[in-house]
């Protein structure tokens, strides 16, 4: 007979597992989507505790509605609840590791309606940094650049007045971030740097 700790752990252990695995099979579709269109309301949900929760059925005319996709298959509905798990048990945000954005074309890290961008910068070091933003359009759109447990760095609302828009923020601490671009109209960004000053 397994002692009821040692049952507990194996629960535990083999939930870590089975959640760590779907991780790694998340898109980055729709890792953008998450971060764009949901996780702005769900990050205050994070409670630092994993949900076993399986109830992504339940949700799924939820995260339908939101995504804009009627169609969404089972499994990039899981994809969402488990990127929401995610989130709850580590208050963090989730990227597929392997993609480095190639900053020449950031249609990748888009929404379908490139209404919005999620952009992995990676590590940054502390200091001063100088993000250049070219656009196809003069269109408002808002800029932050936030860390991966969701602080927010850097917020900036851009006016309509050019094409090449010349934005500076701060680093205080190493830190992992992501760019986070949002606008009410299609967006085309055609280049995009970062750079120290």
């Amino acid at each position: 007979m397994i002692k009821p700790i040692k049952f507990l752990f194996f629960i535990t252990f083999f939930s870590s597992l089975s959640f760590t695995d779907n991780l790694q099979n998340i898109h980055t579709e729709t890792s953008v989507t998450f971060n764009l269109l949901c996780a702005k309301c769900h990050e205050g949900e994070c409670s630092g505790r994993l949900s076993f929760d399986t109830g992504s059925k339940k949700a799924a005319n939820h995260i339908k509605r939101y995504a804009n996709d009627p169609d969404l298959s089972k499994s990039k509905i899981t994809e969402f609840f488990t990127l929401l798990n995610y989130m709850k048990k580590e208050c963090a945000l989730w990227m597929p590791k392997n993609e480095k954005p190639r900053l020449e074309n950031l249609s990748h890290f888009a929404l379908p309606s490139y209404k919005g961008y999620f952009i992995p910068l990676g590590f940054l070091k502390p200091g001063h940094y100088r993000l250049i933003i070219k656009t196809k359009e003069k269109i408002h759109f808002g800029v932050e650049v936030i860390s991966n447990t969701m602080d927010l760095l850097f917020s900036h609302e851009v006016c309509p007045d050019s094409k090449k828009n010349n934005l500076h923020f701060k680093i205080e601490k190493p830190t992992n971030t992501f760019l986070r671009i949002r606008s009410r109209n299609p967006l085309h960004i055609i280049s995009l740097t970062v750079n120290t000053k």
